[in-house]
């Protein structure tokens, strides 16, 4: 009986600790964004913006866009015309999946071009300072995917 208590006891301060543990452990929630950082660009998470920034880029990011989950619909909608005519028996209408991928082409040319005229709305709200910072971060980002595809790439073959 007393080992089935101190048994207990221990099982629940143990959970107690693990409780604490995560709770201190747990990093702090990431600041509110869209995708994962203001505008679905990573590196403006790590730039101090003012409040007035904070409030433009949230106007440019609430501004009127097209429906890009009615243009994936559509775009899900062409993809299936094409798997359609090539399960087709007989000879594949070429033209018509030439076709078919020219309008998938815009869809994703115009998706695109949306996101490069928010990018530069944003850029316009940013300081010379903060445009550097961004810079540097990226370049940084991009040294260690460099490091990273060396460390993971296949060893070269040997020399005979």
């Amino acid at each position: 009986m007393i080992k089935k208590m101190i048994l207990a006891a221990t099982l629940v301060g143990g959970f107690a600790g693990i409780s604490a543990e995560a709770a201190v452990a747990a990093p702090p929630p990431p600041p509110p964004s869209c995708h994962g950082a203001m505008g679905g660009m990573p590196f403006l998470a790590r730039v101090n913006l003012t409040k007035a920034q904070r409030k433009k880029i949230d106007a440019i990011l609430k501004a009127d866009h097209p429906d890009f989950h009615a243009d994936m619909e559509k775009e899900a909608g062409l993809h299936h015309q094409i798997q359609d005519l090539l399960a087709t028996p007989g000879k594949v209408d070429e033209a018509q999946i030439a076709s078919l991928q020219q309008q998938i082409a815009s869809i994703h040319q115009a998706h695109e071009a949306e996101r490069l005229q928010t990018a530069i709305r944003i850029h316009d709200v940013l300081t010379a300072d903060q445009l550097s910072q961004i810079k540097a971060d990226q370049d940084k980002a991009d040294s260690l995917h460099a490091q990273l595809r060396a460390l993971m790439a296949p060893p070269a073959p040997p020399a005979h």
